[in-house]
């Protein structure tokens, strides 16, 4: 038995290297440049495993701005700059806009069901139709009275509690979010909703890593029984499929007997749909939560880790504010146009540590070439947003926070980080709005009424401050320790007032 296996061990090695070597050979153009891999497997040992969009930077100081790796003859161009993300991603948004196939995630899950991964195509494009349409301008009035009502409880938790305000702050996204996609009064975080949802999301951002999963990069894994010693990995893709169905269907069938929501309003406008169109309805609206929940935490926690350690920063936008809102209420969406501190610093919350660092990635649907050099059909794209936002010719002094780099009376003003924060050409976020809307009476409000300084340890002084971030699809900050206080005593009778007015969470 020994030697027929050596004999088609060879033959596949053989194989392989003449495929790769006639497909270099047929190119008019070469690949773009980048470490130097290894037979068969390519760059699979050199693959990162922790923040890979940092090694990609380090990288870029070699290679240049777009580099190509391959594991397991798969092609993977990594663009770190932003003239190649804006050429390719947009201008090019019509051979660009794919996404890879991944057996763990899009076969043996599902994922390729909801539009984060769905394929591009007419499903895809009716999908977030349905999003867009339920999120515009139209709709943006009862929209922000769902806000304004969760904001105003929200500064009552942190009146009370401000120990725990980065669990305050995942119950403000979640009440607001399902208030809006089902109806859903989330009084507490231990809801079914929110649990359901917590547990998808965890599942997604592990499972859509790249380069972890080694049947990803040999599908023929799939087929290995589950006996089969080292298929440990099978029983938990089983019930990622499992809570993903139930993601699916579960907060859909609720919804038909709860309150006025985006999902009711899809059913109402189509409440007698086929098979195919009922899946299309519950995949759409299932991941409105899903998809802000992660993104949304981990931008205002952000902010609030950007208060703690930058107190001129927040001392200037509570200056504006004062100088806007007057005493007795809360900044409104009214507010905006006249506070440009206050949107630049929502800017930069929004670059300093990225929320998505690597975009998700792209899949190339035809053979293209760019700067000389050939990037392949079916080549995964990858768009290293972290090192674009933090390139120092676009914005100096990139680690650090800076508001002022976007006002225009302090000179040329960097690129809006929004361009790169949200996704690219037809896969970027359909509920950009909504995520900004959020941040800013978020952040207007709780400067407004709160004062954010360092938290304070058993021995009187302030504790230390790190700047650490998690690796995964979405980046939360490690640890972000503040203490939160009121501004004033008539801050504090205003939010309990104003918080009884809105209704107990």
């Amino acid at each position: 038995m020994a030697l027929p296996l050596t004999y088609a061990c060879l033959c596949v090695f053989l194989v392989s290297s003449f495929v790769l070597w006639l497909d270099r050979r047929l190119r008019r153009f070469p690949m773009p440049p980048g470490p130097r891999g290894f037979p068969i497997i390519g760059n699979a040992l050199q693959m990162p495993q922790e923040r890979e969009w940092v090694k990609f930077t380090e990288w870029a100081k070699t290679y240049g701005g777009i580099i190509h790796l391959s594991v397991f003859n798969r092609h993977f161009i990594v663009l770190n700059d932003a003239e190649a993300i804006a050429e390719l991603l947009e201008k090019r948004s019509a051979i660009y806009s794919g996404r890879p196939f991944s057996p763990l995630a899009s076969e043996l899950i599902g994922y390729d069901k909801f539009i984060i991964l769905e394929p591009y195509g007419p499903r895809l494009r009716e999908g977030r139709k349905l999003l867009l349409n339920s999120f515009s301008t139209r709709n943006m009035a009862s929209l922000h009275t769902v806000h304004k009502s969760k904001v105003s409880l929200f500064l009552r938790k942190l009146l009370e509690d401000d120990v725990n305000f980065r669990l305050h702050v995942r119950w403000l996204v979640a009440a607001i979010i399902f208030q809006i996609s089902h109806g859903r009064n989330i009084t507490h975080f231990n809801d079914p909703f929110v649990k359901l949802v917590e547990t998808t999301n965890e599942d997604f951002a592990l499972s859509v890593r790249p380069f972890v999963y080694l049947v990803d990069s040999l599908p023929f894994l799939k087929y290995v029984p589950d006996w089969v010693p080292g298929t440990g990995w099978k029983s938990v893709v089983k019930e990622r499929r499992r809570t993903l169905d139930r993601l699916r269907d579960y907060p859909y069938e609720v919804v038909k007997q709860q309150l006025p929501s985006i999902t009711a309003s899809v059913i109402e406008s189509n409440p007698n749909p086929g098979p195919e169109e009922e899946e299309l309805q519950k995949t759409s609206t299932s991941v409105l939560y899903s998809a802000a929940a992660d993104t949304s935490v981990s931008a205002i926690d952000s902010f609030f880790l950007i208060m703690a350690l930058y107190p001129e920063v927040q001392k200037k936008a509570q200056a504006e504010l004062d100088t806007v809102v007057e005493a007795g209420r809360l900044p409104d969406y009214s507010d905006r146009d006249k506070l440009p501190y206050i949107d630049a610093l929502i800017k930069e919350v929004l670059r300093w540590n990225p929320v998505a660092p690597l975009a998700l990635p792209h899949s190339l649907m035809e053979d293209d070439t760019y700067r000389g050099y050939h990037i392949p059909k079916d080549a995964t794209v990858l768009a290293n947003s972290w090192a674009v936002m933090h390139d120092p010719v676009l914005y100096p002094d990139p680690f650090e926070v800076k508001p002022e780099r976007y006002l225009s009376d302090q000179g040329a003003p960097n690129p809006d980080p929004r361009q790169f924060a949200f996704g690219y050409g037809r896969r970027v976020c359909p509920g950009q709005l909504l995520a900004e809307d959020t941040l800013f009476l978020l952040i207007a409000s709780v400067l407004s009424t709160m004062n954010i300084t360092k938290a304070i340890g058993p021995d009187g002084l302030p504790v230390k401050v790190d700047v650490e971030y998690t690796s995964g699809a979405i980046s939360h900050p490690i640890s972000v320790q503040c203490s939160i206080t009121v501004r004033s005593a008539e801050s504090e009778r205003f939010i309990l007032t104003n918080a009884s007015r809105d209704g107990e969470a």
